[in-house]
């Protein structure tokens, strides 16, 4: 999730002010349904059709258990009827707002690298200006691939790196979110996910990876405010992207050599977050 959302946010019962669109930091609290009568909406956007991840982790102390096993999970999910479930937030058709549709479908992706780097920025205090134009660099420098319509940068942070989104800290207002540089919409954007490390180990990682994942291959550029409009691709009315309207509802994918927790996404074919396990080859 990105910057939509601009509408107050309950974060555990407290009134947190406007930030980006971002993945809710909410400790203990308990499954949400889907609200009844809500459909994604399309506005124009363009989705990551068949979504290259690149692995980025933040210097060399990112959490043991996510270096082992987070390209792993990635590489699985990517490959899975998690995605098939996606092709339903297809682009050949018209958005609600008038805007030409960007004819492409959802398939399967994959994997293409995992990399630790160097980052030239030490601050332990990260602004999202700060992790985008590090990317930037490591992109220009070689240290990551070029940016295309299809690579998404999953950026995976140590314990006590803290980003800041305005007045927001993540661990304490939001969890994780998507991102896309503004701008024209073209082979220049970025696409990329910050996921910090607020504890709850590696299975929280997967259950917030998948969240945002989902988010970025079928809303690739969002947009501010809880109105959503072009570049956005995939909403509701109100500025929600498809993991939005469940988070904290988990599932199951199963892989050949182990299982892994996901979150459920809303999908218009069932009108509910969708349930049951996720099977990867």
């Amino acid at each position: 999730m990105r910057l939509p959302l601009i509408a107050t946010l309950l974060l555990a019962g407290q009134a947190v002010a406007s930030e980006p669109h971002v993945h809710l930091y909410r400790p203990g609290i308990h499954p949400e349904s889907a609200k009844a009568g809500v459909t994604m909406q399309y506005f124009g956007g363009p989705v990551l059709s068949a979504v290259k991840v690149e692995v980025v982790f933040w210097g060399p102390s990112v959490a043991p258990a996510t270096v082992a096993g987070i390209s792993g999970f990635l590489g699985a999910l990517a490959n899975s009827t998690y995605v098939d479930q996606l092709a339903q937030y297809a682009t050949n058709l018209t958005g609600v707002n008038g805007h030409a549709g960007t004819n492409q479908t959802i398939g399967r992706g994959s994997v293409i690298g995992t990399v630790a780097i160097t980052p030239v920025n030490k601050s332990t205090t990260l602004t999202d200006a700060a992790v985008r134009g590090e990317l930037l660099h490591q992109i220009a420098t070689g240290k990551l691939p070029q940016r295309d319509p299809n690579t998404l940068y999953m950026v995976y942070f140590p314990a006590g790196t803290t980003i800041k989104l305005g007045s927001s800290s993540s661990c304490v207002q939001f969890g994780a979110y998507h991102e896309a540089t503004p701008g024209k919409v073209g082979k220049s954007n970025l696409f990329y996910g910050v996921m910090p490390d607020c504890g709850g180990g590696f299975v929280s990682q997967t259950v917030v990876s998948s969240h945002e994942f989902a988010e970025a291959v079928s809303d690739a550029i969002p947009t501010p405010g809880s109105n959503p409009a072009y570049p956005q691709a995939w909403n509701d009315a109100a500025g929600n992207e498809i993991g939005d309207l469940c988070e904290a509802s988990d599932a199951t994918l199963t892989t050949p050599a182990r299982s892994y927790r996901v979150q459920e996404i809303f999908t218009n074919s069932t009108n509910a977050c969708a349930a049951g396990n996720f099977s990867s080859p």
